[in-house]
């Protein structure tokens, strides 16, 4: 689940069959956070190599992300 996705939801918004795997995923991430063990940051696009997975990429842009990840273009 993209985090700026699991930021949006509604901690007041009661669950549903087609929310409940998000509820569970929700509340799992909200703990880790609240123990420390994991940190929300947002990453600018131009720092985000994950981007070329799911958005159109220029070709200069596909082959900078391929080299930061170690895949060759």
């Amino acid at each position: 689940m993209p985090l700026m996705a699991g930021k949006r939801l509604n901690p007041g918004q009661s669950s549903s069959a087609r929310t409940r795997h998000i509820d569970i995923r929700h509340h799992f991430v909200k703990e880790k956070i609240q123990e420390g063990e994991i940190e929300m940051r947002q990453i600018p696009s131009a720092d985000n190599a994950a981007d070329m997975f799911t958005k159109a990429l220029t070709p200069s842009r596909l082959a900078a992300c391929m080299k930061v990840i170690g895949m060759a273009a």
